[in-house]
């Protein structure tokens, strides 16, 4: 099979006074505002194309089985295009200067990508669509090709973590702060517990372990509303 170009959305020059400007060597397009201009941000994006950018980091997961690490990755890595929005205000700090405080941001990517992404998995697997073949049956058969996607270890997930969370341009700012919530602190924590149960399963060496991890990600994870934590759904099982 012939070279096959990966079939990235058009980024016109005049749609870059709403997404803003790309990080250097990615199609990560940054920008910031109030609640109001990311709402506007929100519905330019989907008249522009046509409803086919509008999907999270999460939404990616549906289309594409990978974890959401994987997802930022390919993002840092300038393989897939991503659209950026930070809610922003400033501050007075308690000396009575400055500062600009900004949320983690809304991410949309292009649905079309993601199709591609996994189009992409199947040639890599030589896989080929059979009628009837569940979507869960699918994901089984391009587990090899997803994980060799994901992040290899926890220091270079935390980089594509952070790489989505916060601009390079702020990195050395000391005028600019990013605010955590709960909910933020709660997906990351989940985003690593997934890291590690797929790097388990793919390393195991016993097979009845590595089936353990593999079966652990497929029952997923709950959140703890006592705990404030996510757990895995087996986790209060009898051991077995």
């Amino acid at each position: 099979m012939g070279f096959i170009e990966f079939p990235f959305i058009e980024v016109p020059e005049d749609l870059r006074k709403i997404v803003g400007a790309p990080t250097p060597g990615t199609r990560a397009y940054r920008r910031e505002g109030t609640h109001a201009e990311c709402g506007q941000w929100i519905e330019d994006l989907g008249l522009h194309y046509k409803g086919d950018v509008g999907i999270s980091p999460a939404g990616v997961t549906m289309f594409v089985p990978v974890q959401r690490a994987a997802v930022h990755k390919r993002i840092k890595e300038g393989k897939l295009t991503a659209f950026f929005f930070y809610i922003s205000h400033v501050e007075s700090t308690f000396f009575g200067t400055k500062r600009k405080v900004k949320m983690r941001p809304y991410i949309l990517l292009s649905l079309s990508e993601c199709k591609a992404w996994v189009a992409e998995m199947k040639r890599r697997m030589g896989y080929v669509d059979e009628a009837g073949e569940s979507l869960m049956e699918q994901r089984k058969k391009l587990q090899p090709a997803a994980l060799a996607d994901e992040p290899k270890t926890a220091k270079e997930a935390v980089a594509a973590l952070n790489f989505a969370a916060t601009d390079p341009e702020d990195k050395r700012d000391r005028k600019v702060r990013y605010a955590d919530d709960e909910f933020d602190r709660a997906n990351r924590q989940q985003d690593m517990f997934l890291l590690l149960a797929e790097a388990m399963a793919a390393m195991a060496s016993d097979k009845t372990k590595a089936e353990f991890y593999r079966q652990r990600l497929e029952r997923g994870m709950e959140w703890d509303k006592n705990k404030k934590r996510w757990k895995w759904k087996d986790e209060d099982e009898p051991a077995k």
